[in-house]
């Protein structure tokens, strides 16, 4: 009889679980909740941890990957300190919590000026990538205390060399230091956002060769080269720009209908927009996303005027999504965006009211809906139209829409307001009626938008005021294949909106757009059920 061999005489192995394979433990705790609306509810990810000292050792990454000092602040500090070599995300700007932390593979961080910590936090670990540093504001640096804090602040910041997201915001980074932060990233950097950054007069020198993505809020601060920085991207695709010392919006005086417009920026001098213009025809060939914002920040606001839009619509060889905060749609940008029409796929406008009379009282109500049916017949690739009225605005447009039938009842009425309300009534009738030209559009978004459904309610009632939402309201039977998600506090133009959705479908048209998936009307979004 032969020997038996030592492997035989063994148990035989059990079948293994796959959970008991990280990579798969990994992603099933990935998917565990954390979060309990705004706060830190780790509850179920520690349970989990208990199971095997497998299991903890997988888990517990994953439970500290991410702090948060305002959704964390009930977490003791002792545990924190024990678990932050675990942290891969650090956002602190609250500060409640000021260490020591023991990580040293950041790949992000947000986080103030004066943290001593925080400077420490970008010593540790120069592997960085995404840093979000909010400067000292407006506020003056005048002590040597304060001096010596700064000097330590760029220090630190001149160090990093491997970020491809940086985001400043009211930092004042002097002359040439802001050059060097962004020349020691170049190589990686793709995503810069910069906020009412002062003190820059030059930029000579920066190549950003892979920088995509370019975010600038003016905020009214003093930095003229902040609007050539574009020339430093040849391969910028998307382009944010907030605030502008802009004068008051003039209008457009001659009608597309009359003259073919063609305002090339680089034909156009003058504003600091218009700079910007030129220096997107000259350097950024690949730009085919812009969103400009008006600076309403305080109780100043900057917009843009026609010219200035048109040159910046213009400027890009092919503009496939633009955004814009306007006081007015005016002709020049609308013949921009049509020419813009083999390739624009997603439309944004915005519209204000103005604390200043001079720049309201400029306002033509029926050239601003014309327009806006010069663009429903003529963007024939839209995929996302939305069109957002302040409802000061809106307030506004209702106004104008009345004031005819008012003025007709006043023996002292003015001619010239009831031929302006006329009109608007009539764009705004036409606007509805004619066919819709893009096709393929798929989310429809209408915030505030003069329905003439939605007028037909008692002149004593606020439109804003809460209504009894107990019950959920029904759809009519008229519209069943568009379903209500996201319901929120329902208000008496929601609850028109709904019992009337379906003669605002019509009114609209939708039917016709038989692609159309998501609609927003108001704070009511509605998603077409598949068939």
């Amino acid at each position: 009889m032969e020997p038996s061999s030592p492997t035989s005489l063994l148990p035989p192995a059990l079948p293994l679980n796959p959970l008991d394979l990280p990579e798969i433990l990994t992603r099933v705790g990935q998917f565990l909740p954390l979060w309990n609306s705004e706060e830190f509810r780790p509850a179920v990810l520690l349970r989990c941890s208990l199971v095997s000292k497998s299991w903890r050792k997988t888990l517990l990454p994953i439970l500290w990957f991410f702090y948060d000092s305002y959704r964390m602040l009930n977490v003791p500090s002792e545990i924190l300190v024990k678990h932050s070599h675990y942290f891969r995300i650090v956002y602190n700007v609250v500060a409640s919590f000021k260490g020591p932390f023991h990580c040293r593979n950041l790949i992000e961080l947000s986080t103030v000026y004066g943290q001593e910590w925080s400077r420490q936090l970008l010593a540790d670990n120069p592997g960085l990538k995404r840093l979000r540093w909010a400067g000292p504001h407006h506020s003056r640096i005048e002590t040597l205390e304060q001096h010596q804090e700064l000097s330590l602040e760029l220090k630190a910041l001149m160090k990093m060399e491997n970020l491809n997201a940086l985001d400043t915001f009211g930092f004042s980074l002097g002359e040439g230091l802001f050059v060097k932060v962004l020349m020691n990233n170049a190589n990686r950097l793709s995503n810069l956002t910069l906020s009412t950054v002062e003190g820059l007069t030059s930029i000579e020198g920066l190549e950003l060769p892979y920088l995509t993505e370019l975010d600038i809020k003016f905020g009214g601060v003093d930095s003229p080269a902040l609007v050539d920085l574009v020339r430093c991207c040849p391969r910028l695709q998307r382009l944010s720009v907030t605030g502008s010392r802009s004068k008051s919006p003039s209008p457009s005086p001659i009608p597309f209908s009359q003259h073919g417009m063609n305002l090339d920026a680089t034909n156009i001098k003058g504003s600091l927009f218009d700079r910007l213009a030129q220096n997107i025809t000259e350097c950024c060939p690949d730009l085919s996303a812009i969103k400009v914002a008006a600076n309403m920040t305080g109780h100043d606001q900057y917009f843009l005027d026609d010219r200035e839009y048109t040159a910046i619509v213009n400027a890009s060889r092919r503009l496939e999504s633009f955004s814009a905060d306007l006081l007015q749609l005016d002709y020049g940008l609308t013949e921009a965006l049509v020419g813009q029409r083999r390739s624009l796929k997603v439309l944004s406008l915005s519209f204000f009211s103005s604390d200043a009379p001079h720049q309201q009282g400029n306002v033509d109500y029926p050239k601003g809906i014309h327009c806006l049916r010069r663009l429903k017949a003529s963007l024939t690739r839209l995929n996302e139209l939305a069109v957002i009225w302040e409802k000061n605005y809106s307030h506004a447009c209702d106004l104008a829409t009345t004031a005819a039938n008012i003025i007709n009842s006043d023996l002292n009425g003015s001619s010239s307001t009831t031929g302006q309300a006329s009109s608007f009534q009539e764009e705004l009738l036409a606007f509805f009626e004619e066919p819709w030209g893009c096709s393929d559009l798929r989310n429809l978004q209408l915030s505030n938008f003069p329905l003439t459904r939605t007028q037909q309610m008692p002149s004593s009632a606020n439109p804003s005021s809460p209504v009894d939402a107990s019950k959920p309201l029904p759809l009519s039977p008229i519209a069943p294949s568009w379903r209500l998600v996201e319901p929120v506090k329902y208000t008496l133009r929601a609850k028109i909106i709904i019992r009337e959705l379906a003669a605002i479908l019509l009114e609209l048209d939708v039917p016709s757009l038989t692609k159309l998936r998501h609609l927003k009307l108001d704070q009511l979004t509605y998603e077409r059920e598949q068939p």
